[in-house]
């Protein structure tokens, strides 16, 4: 489970894996059922077309929900998710104005 992240467009980024697998995390609008007004800043992974997961960030955490279309497509598990989680947040944190383009 070795995942690079890679900018990919404006809040969006390329998630690759060292077995050739890719999923790209779009920067996403603020979902009502899962923000539960936080407010925090949130992303959805997309894997051949199919949202199968959304991220947010909250304090110096993170929160992942796997969605059900996820269960299609067993090749990314849940460790997965986290990883390119963690990496999402490393990425955040090391981009110049990343905190001022979040809020």
């Amino acid at each position: 489970m070795r995942w690079t992240l890679k900018e990919w467009a404006s809040e969006s980024f390329r998630a690759e894996k060292n077995d050739g697998s890719e999923v790209y995390v779009y920067r996403a609008p603020v979902w009502n059922d899962f923000f539960k007004g936080s407010g925090a800043p949130g992303y959805e992974v997309h894997y051949r077309g199919s949202a199968i997961a959304r991220i947010y960030f909250e304090r110096k955490g993170a929160t992942v929900k796997a969605l059900e279309a996820g269960k299609c497509w067993p090749e990314i598990s849940d460790l997965d998710l986290i990883e390119i989680a963690l990496r999402l947040n490393n990425t955040r944190r090391t981009r110049p104005g990343a905190a001022a383009s979040l809020n």
